[in-house]
């Protein structure tokens, strides 16, 4: 990817705003929840949950991801119920105890309200508004910033598809879907989906065609492969999640050299540290 046409400019959400330039942010992931793949259970108690957040806004973070729900292969589904139990209090103390951005990672629109009325400032949907009807009406009513993701689970596996082709269309289905429901474009980021439904060539594929899938710096791009199977594969060994951060920060800085505007890690500190080697030799101090 050019790096040219990376997105530059502000991203709205609610009262909130994220400059992108040419660095790459980082986002740092919250899972409250027992079954997570990588860290399942660890922030499941509220305590725990301030913990984490607190440290990865001090090692750089400059957007808290919170996930009440896991979706790693084979996950099983909860209620709209159980997932606000989970998430709420987490959104609502760390509104109040931090000054940093609230992302959601949910596919309901019934726990995006919850969410969004709790104090969050982004929906980041692993289907990118084209699964609940209605969740693109209720980001637009709280003026809240979108993050739609590419996903091939939601039409079964795509392994013999023109992957790159099927993730333009996908993602330009998402993205009329939020504007046709009034979001504006600066509140439009897009995600290449790594890993939901893919084979690892065409995980790769996917985050060498960022240019195209952001339509060509039209929209910012967030890149989630942090300790993801493409990781591992790219190892060629056994792996458990938590030995991935090294490749998985490897990643993350092709990632950067290919436009990708923020970046969703599970190890926020060696992310950031290795973001700043990068760019202050490729781009300057």
């Amino acid at each position: 990817m050019n790096i040219s046409r990376r997105y530059r400019g502000t991203y709205a959400c609610r009262e909130r705003s994220i400059d992108f330039d040419d660095r790459t942010k980082v986002m740092g992931i919250l899972n409250v929840t027992p079954d997570s793949f990588s860290d399942g259970g660890k922030n499941f108690k509220l305590s725990d949950a301030m913990f984490s957040v607190e440290k990865m806004i001090g090692e750089g973070a400059s957007v808290i991801d919170i996930g009440g729900e896991s979706t790693r292969p084979g996950y099983r589904e909860i209620s709209v119920d159980e997932e606000l139990t989970r998430i709420v209090p987490v959104i609502e103390a760390v509104s109040s105890n931090f000054d940093i951005v609230i992302s959601v990672d949910t596919y309901k629109s019934r726990v995006a309200e919850g969410a969004l009325a709790a104090g969050a400032h982004v929906i980041n949907d692993i289907y990118g508004f084209l699964y609940d009807p209605n969740m693109a009406q209720v980001v637009k009513k709280y003026d809240a910033g979108a993050i739609l993701m590419f996903n091939c689970r939601r039409n079964g596996e795509c392994i013999n598809d023109d992957i790159v082709g099927r993730a333009v269309r996908e993602l330009a289905a998402s993205v009329k879907k939020a504007l046709d429901a009034g979001i504006p474009e600066q509140s439009i980021m897009v995600d290449p989906g790594i890993g939901f439904g893919t084979s690892r060539q065409q995980d790769i594929d996917l985050i060498r065609s960022m240019d195209k899938l952001s339509e060509y710096g039209k929209y910012p791009v967030l890149l989630a492969c942090s300790r993801k199977r493409t990781a591992a594969a790219l190892l060629d060994r056994d792996t458990a999640p938590d030995q991935r951060d090294p490749v998985s920060i490897g990643m993350v800085l092709a990632g950067s050299s290919l436009g990708a505007n923020m970046v969703r890690c599970h190890n926020v500190g060696d992310t950031c540290d290795a973001l700043a080697g990068y760019e202050g030799i490729i781009r300057g101090v």
